[in-house]
Formats: C-alpha cells, structure tokens, sequence
C-alpha cells in the first residue's frame, strides 16, 4: 500500500482471478465460520478439506446443488414437442483462511450461501469503499432510505460520476454497494495491481457490498500477500473525507450485546406505543423491493390471520399482544406474511413478520433503527445532518397560506375533515389552486399510476396534502415526502409531463398553458391535529425521508417548500 501514482511498479507473473471476498468475525476455529445448515448435514452433500494455501492452513467447503431441468427446456418442449432433457447443478464453494488473526472467506459459485450470517462483517465492503474509491468515480451505487416505508434504489452510471450525480453530496442514506475505480493517488500492492499497473490509464476496480470483490492471487503465498494488504488498507488508510459520511449508519453485528435489549424494546413498543421512548412502523422486507407493488398481504401473526389491501402496525400488534409476554418476541419472528399482486401471485415468498416492520429507539446519543431484520446506529454526526436540512426545509416556506384544516366540511359519518375534503375546499375558497387529488397518471414506470399532486398550487407548485398526529406515526409523513419525491422525479419524463399538462387541461384549459417545460417546485403541505408542526417534533423515519427528498430535489434544481395548515 503505498502513496504514489499506479503504475510505478513492474508487472510480474502472478495470476489472479476475480473473487468474492467476505471479512468474518472472530471465531475459535475456522469450523465456526460456515453456515450451520453445512456442519450439521447429515446427507453429506458438502465436503470440507482441511487445506493449506502458501503456508496457511484454511478450510476448503465445497457441494454441488442437486440437478434441475434447465429453466428454458420447458418452452422449447411446448414449442416442438421435443424434451431435450438437460439439466444443470450449480458448483459451489468457500474457502476460509485465518490472516494474522484476521478471519476471511473467498467464495466461488453460491459459495456464499455457505457463510454462517452471525459471523459476518457485513461492514468490510464499505471500510475497503471508503479509504479507496475515487468519490469522482462511482459506477454504481445502491442505497436504503432510512424511512418507516423503506426505499431501496440502485444507479448506475458506466462512465463513472461523481456522488453528486447520485443525489448523494450529502450522504442521508444507508448505501449497500458502492461500484467504482480507486482513487489515481494510491496504489493497492495486490498481484494484479503488479500485473496491469503500467498498463496506459489503468484503474482498479472494485465492487463493495457485505464483501469487496476484486482480482486476487490464485497462487498460495500471492493470495495470502493481497490479503495482508486490504488488511493494511482498512488498518492505515485515512477515509476519504467525501466518502466519511457513509459511515455515519452502521450496522449492529448480529451478535452485538445491545441487540436482545433493542429486540425486547421493540416488542414493548409495539404492545406499548411511547413516542418519547421510540416508534414502530411497517416497511418492505428487502427481497420485496424489486418488482410491483404489493397489492395483497396475506399469512398470520400469532393466531390472527393477515387478509388485506393495507397492511398496517396494528395488523402485527394484535397478534402480538394476544401472546404471553415471554413469547412475544418469537411470534414476531416465526409469524410470516405474503405479499401478492393484483392476481393473487406471490412477490417475494413468506417473510418473518418481524422484518415487515421499521422501528426507532431513542438514546441520549444517538438513534438505533430496525430495517428488515437489522439493527443499525445512527451516530451524532447523522442526527446533526438531519437537524440541519430538516430546519433548513421547514424555513423554506411559501410565500402564500392555506386555510385552516377544520374550516372545510365535516365528513358525515366521521364528524371531522378528511383529506379529500380538504383537498376540495382550498379551490373554492382559493381560486389560485386546482384540485387533482386521487386523479392518477399511469406510465410504464408506475402502471398502476401515480398521484402527481394533491394541489397545484400558485406559480404552478406541486402540493403534496397530509393530516397527521401522534396516532398515525411517522409513517404517514414518509409516505407523504416519498409520493412527492416519485412525482417530481417522474414528471421530469418529458413524455409524461406531457400527460401532467393534459391532465390539468382537462380540469382548466387557461392553467395548463401557463404551464413550462418541468415542475416549478414541490410543497409539502401539513396538518397536525394533536401538537404544533416543529421539525423537533418529526421522528426520525419521517425526518431522513424529507431529508432523502430535500437532497434529490436540489440535485435537481427543484425548489421545496414546507407549509404548516394551522
């Protein structure tokens, strides 16, 4: 690892070979780092070797999936009648070695199936991402909106950009991989480093996740020389200061000493809601982020059957407080809910209902988070950021006022106002505002459509409309700064702002041609019932979504507004 231009070092002979490569935690032996579904099988599908690579010993698992027919055969039987037969089994494997006390494993195929998940750091990928990258060079980047109504969102860039281009200048976001060259200025002693460095414009690539994969050694003691220096890297290497936001969210190892305690908090929550203690929300596990939207959600939480369009917190708080205290956390974890579409067909299989659900427990210090099953720390650098942009947007207020939320129509049924209700009332009160709530446009991105607004407001403003209180939870508001996010950023679809302006010519001809090219700028419009609307008073799943928007509107040049309906 030194610091002087790639390619000051002479190419050699070493060969190498793109890896997957997982930092693991300690352990008394190499036995206890693979999965226990390998150690404790009885039908010996899997072999282990005890190996030596250069002069350290390691341990070599390797098994082979039983054979299927290849998933195009089927087609090709209905298309000609002919079965050709073939099937296919996927070869896997994973080698563990011990490091100068550092545990590692490489694994090849769906080797990393065999890695036992208490046991793995799933920080290494962003430590190695941190100290090397090039923050110009990012390729790829997929991140996690800390929010009640979890966002995941992959970019890729094959040019490679800088973090700005991701909306990412401030890092309010769990990132997940990070894809690009590292920096110009360092040089990574590895073996292909040695082999490609005087290479014109050559730039090593590294792809970081969980683990890091990269070209590594496939000889004994050339493996074992890469391995000391990503060691080194993460020992020595100063972070980048561009990148040392991304760790301002770390994730709780799996065997942290805190987890049983923020487990047992999060079961009392959800029997006991204390705002001043935390909140509990739900949120997509993450194989459901990917795909449409869920449109059913069926299965059980205890002994109550999960059958609805809405699935919401008091769906899993029934089923949990019908259960014996001491066995509340376990019906969390082995209840399981399905999430269909439209017709009735799975998405993304049955999920613990414990990972359908976000929670946030307060500290002095700092905020812990549970997103789909993990447990992650928000440190005070983070809480700072968010305080900062969030009084910032509550400062950026219209120049205008809407009137207050209980001088529109009671509903009949209810005695109170609805948010449609209101949404039809400023118009005709207010004639600078046009009513397009629940009128949907549908694109190819959002089939099913998507609410562009609820209000088009003065200077042809979008205008996003919520009630909230303490009842409802920070979920309503994340939704809220969320919708808006997808319509700003849908609307500038040239072709689908097209369909916008055809929208409003429908509602007013006159409005439509004062409209431009691209939205004018996005308001987020709120009622609170039960306190005043302070940026204190936001939770912090509601404060890092309007912190997610706030950051992408700017990168777009789009100008929010917060507006407090009295």
């Amino acid at each position: 690892m030194t610091e002087h231009p790639i390619g000051a070092d002479e190419p050699n002979s070493f060969p190498t070979r793109k890896m997957s490569l997982y930092r693991m935690y300690p352990a008394d032996s190499l036995q206890e780092l693979a999965a226990l579904k390998i150690l404790e099988d009885t039908a010996e599908r899997f072999t282990h070797h005890e190996v030596r690579v250069g002069s350290i010993p390691g341990l070599l698992i390797s098994g082979e999936s039983p054979a299927d027919v290849v998933e195009w055969v089927p087609a090709i039987t209905s298309l000609t009648g002919i079965d050709l037969g073939f099937t296919s089994a996927t070869a896997s494997a994973a080698l563990f070695l011990r490091i100068d006390d550092i545990n590692y494993a490489l694994t090849f195929g769906h080797g990393w199936r065999y890695l036992r998940d208490s046991k793995l750091d799933r920080e290494f990928g962003l430590d190695v991402a941190v100290r090397l990258l090039d923050p110009d060079e990012i390729r790829r980047i997929t991140r996690w909106a800390l929010s009640a109504k979890a966002r995941v969102d992959q970019n890729m860039v094959p040019g490679g950009q800088g973090l700005w281009a991701f909306g990412l200048r401030e890092h309010a976001e769990l990132v997940r991989k990070l894809s690009g060259k590292v920096h110009g200025d360092i040089t990574v002693d590895l073996a292909y480093v040695r082999q490609r460095g005087n290479y014109r414009n050559f730039r090593l690539n590294l792809e970081c996740g969980d683990g890091v994969q990269l070209p590594l050694g496939i000889q004994g003691e050339s493996l074992t020389s890469d391995l000391r220096e990503l060691t080194q890297v993460v020992a020595q290497l100063k972070v980048r200061d561009r990148l040392e936001p991304l760790q301002w969210v770390r994730r709780l190892a799996p065997g942290h000493d805190l987890r049983d305690l923020l487990d047992s908090t999060v079961v009392d929550l959800l029997a006991h809601p204390d705002p001043d203690r935390g909140e509990v929300g739900i949120a997509y596990p993450a194989r459901y982020y990917d795909g449409p939207d869920v449109r059913i959600y069926r299965g059980h939480v205890g002994s109550v059957r999960i059958d609805t369009d809405d699935l919401g917190i008091d769906d899993l708080r029934s089923g949990v407080v019908s259960q014996p205290t001491g066995d509340q956390l376990r019906t969390l974890r082995t209840s399981t809910i399905e999430g269909l579409d439209e017709t009735g067909k799975s998405l993304g299989g049955n999920v613990s209902a414990l990972h359908w659900m976000a929670a946030e427990i307060i500290d002095p210090t700092c905020r812990y988070i549970l997103l789909d099953g993990d447990w992650y720390r928000l440190g005070d650098k983070y809480l700072r950021h968010v305080d900062r942009i969030v009084t910032e947007a509550f400062a950026n207020t219209p120049t205008w006022t809407l009137p207050a939320w209980n001088m529109a129509p009671l509903s009949s049924t209810t005695n109170s106002v609805h948010e449609r209700d209101y949404n039809g009332y400023v118009p005709a009160v207010d004639d600078r505002f046009l009513c397009l709530d629940r009128k949907l446009l549908r694109t190819r991105v959002h089939p099913q459509g998507f609410e562009t607004c609820d209000l088009l407001g003065p200077d042809n403003f979008l205008v996003h409309v919520k009630k909230v209180s303490s009842g409802t939870g920070s979920s309503v508001l994340s939704h809220l700064f969320a919708q808006g996010l997808v319509a700003v950023e849908s609307l500038n679809d040239p072709a689908t702002w097209t369909e916008f302006v055809e929208l409003v010519r429908e509602q007013d001809p006159a409005r439509a041609d004062t409209l431009g090219s691209r939205p004018e700028g996005l308001v987020y419009a709120i009622h609170r019932s039960d306190k005043p609307l302070l940026p204190s008073t936001l939770f912090t799943f509601a404060r890092s979504a309007l912190v997610s928007a706030a950051i992408s509107l700017t990168s777009a040049n789009i100008p929010l507004q917060i507006s407090v309906i009295p």
